[in-house]
């Protein structure tokens, strides 16, 4: 049985965070299903970041795609929620990864 919230081609995820003003929208890594606890220990949305803590220990930090409340300092969401990232108006490049690869390998050069 496929998991109903892995981002995957084809269907493509987003965390929606509301707060007491319009949403903010974080995309999710390619591949990670947020609420598969073999890998993924905990997540949630704080001062309007989408934080990831991974079950081997490490931690990302993700700035929203788009941020409906730039000019407001929300430390809590008043709900968050993964959500189909074409609801959002969301488009997600299925190469996004390797134009992001191809940046930091010009960077480093």
């Amino acid at each position: 049985m496929s998991s109903t919230t892995i981002n995957i081609k084809g269907s493509r995820k987003v965390v929606r965070a509301t707060f007491y003003a319009p949403d903010s929208v974080f995309k999710i890594p390619d591949g990670l299903d947020l609420e598969d606890k073999s890998v993924v220990k905990f997540w949630g949305v704080k001062y309007n970041t989408l934080y990831i803590y991974y079950v081997d220990g490490r931690e990302e930090d993700i700035e929203p795609y788009f941020d409906a409340s730039e000019s407001t300092d929300y430390k809590y969401t008043k709900e968050t929620e993964i959500v189909d990232a074409d609801d959002c108006g969301i488009e997600y490049t299925d190469d996004e990864e390797e134009e992001e690869k191809e940046e930091e390998e010009e960077e480093e050069e």
